[in-house]
């Protein structure tokens, strides 16, 4: 007794931790995301690379030492030395200061890019919970229409036996059940498919989806607010500036490169050597006629500026048109799902009505059987109606970067 309880016990407890609602998806998912963590560790390499671009401007420091001999027919002589050596770059044509303003702009790149990552990955998510939730409710609906179906077959029997009904309707009735049973098998199989789905994407076993969603109408937005606040017009402003801090530092071809250098060394043929030596000098070196690479640099950086300035200003369309889009279809959905509600509560007292009538003698088989048929359809359109709502919803808050949160 005590093992069955403690089974039992082990069984729910599994049960609960793989029946998700959306709010224990969201923690998984957070943790568990290597799509999520690859853009992190993406931001953390390019941010490395951000203050590795100050190198550029602080002094560089070297040390030297070498001890070594020499023979020949005077005999053998020794030389040792140690020293440092010290040089700093004062000015390089003002490419130190281009590349750092492009290392930071890479760097607000992919952390905006960290943040379309989310709402990507979170989009996936929140289409794989809405598929498991709508299969559960599919195979929900699929045993009542069989259920439904069989009721029908067993009724038609007994007509066609008591001879006022025809073998043809007791026929279709059979089919009509073997068709139900079809589709409650796929239904199952459709399930299976959705828990592996959502699995694979939380990295963790999920056997439901609990919780019903629920969708409010929205509201019309600041869609020009929403778009220039949203993570693919910011890294294609990245991407413009980006062009932009190159297209400037091409200056840097036609200016001169000022650096400090100074040395301090001891030598002799002992150690630790005696003789000292020292060095200081202020170099420059001015860019003449480098076979005029320069004013091509300067040219292609250009219009390579001009082209992302029109492919900035053609996506900056793309993505308000995207948000007002995807806004558009997210009301259709929600008035869509409302209108079939109230088809679907038609259908089902059309059927109830017809059947009535039916059994009485007061409604053919065919007129039955039609409005039977309407009332499990329009249960599966409801369905259907259900799942484009709900991916409406998902899709209106990856359109300007967020998630359903």
């Amino acid at each position: 007794m005590r093992k069955l309880f403690i089974f039992l016990f082990l069984g729910f407890f599994t049960c609960q931790v793989n029946a998700l609602t959306w709010s224990n998806i969201l923690s998984l998912a957070g943790e568990n995301s290597n799509e999520i963590k690859s853009a992190q560790k993406q931001l953390e390499a390019f941010r490395w690379t951000y203050y590795k671009s100050y190198s550029s401007v602080l002094p560089q420091v070297s040390a030297n030492l070498s001890i070594g001999e020499s023979s020949g027919s005077l005999g053998t002589s020794y030389n040792d030395s140690y020293g440092l050596s010290v040089s700093q770059t004062l000015f390089k044509g003002l490419s130190n200061y281009y590349n750092l303003q492009s290392a930071t702009v890479t760097v607000d790149f992919y952390n905006v890019n960290l943040q379309s990552v989310m709402a990507d990955y979170f989009n996936q998510v929140r289409q794989a919970f809405v598929e498991l939730y709508i299969a559960q409710k599919n195979l929900d609906v699929q045993k009542k229409i069989r259920a439904a179906r069989d009721a029908n077959v067993r009724m038609i029997k007994l007509l066609y036996d008591g001879g006022t009904e025809d073998k043809g309707s007791y026929l279709r009735t059979k089919a009509q059940l073997s068709s139900a049973d079809y589709s409650l098998a796929a239904a199952g199989r459709q399930l299976e498919l959705a828990r592996l789905q959502l699995s694979q994407l939380l990295n963790t076993d999920v056997t439901s989806a609990e919780g019903e969603p629920k969708v409010s109408p929205v509201t019309l937005p600041d869609i020009n607010r929403l778009t220039k606040l949203s993570p693919a017009y910011l890294m294609a402003k990245d991407q413009l500036e980006l062009a932009d801090i190159s297209q400037k530092a091409t200056l840097s071809e036609f200016l001169p490169t000022i650096s400090l250098n100074g040395s301090y060394q001891k030598s002799g043929n002992s150690w630790p050597p005696t003789a000292s030596g020292k060095s200081l000098s202020l170099n420059l070196s001015l860019p003449l006629f480098p076979g005029g690479s320069n004013f091509a640099d300067r040219a292609i950086s250009g219009f390579l500026l001009d082209k992302a300035r029109e492919d900035f200003a053609k996506s900056e369309k793309d993505f308000y048109f995207s948000i007002k889009q995807a806004y558009t279809n997210l009301t259709d959905a929600i008035e869509s799902y409302n209108v079939q509600k109230i088809a679907l509560d038609a259908s089902a007292e059309r059927a109830r009505i017809a059947q009535a009538s039916y059994m009485n003698g007061l409604t053919s088989y065919n007129d039955w059987d039609l409005i039977q048929n309407d009332y499990i359809n329009n249960q599966g359109n409801l369905i259907n109606s259900l799942k484009n709502l709900l991916v409406a919803e998902a899709n209106w808050y990856k359109s300007y970067g967020g998630y359903i949160k």
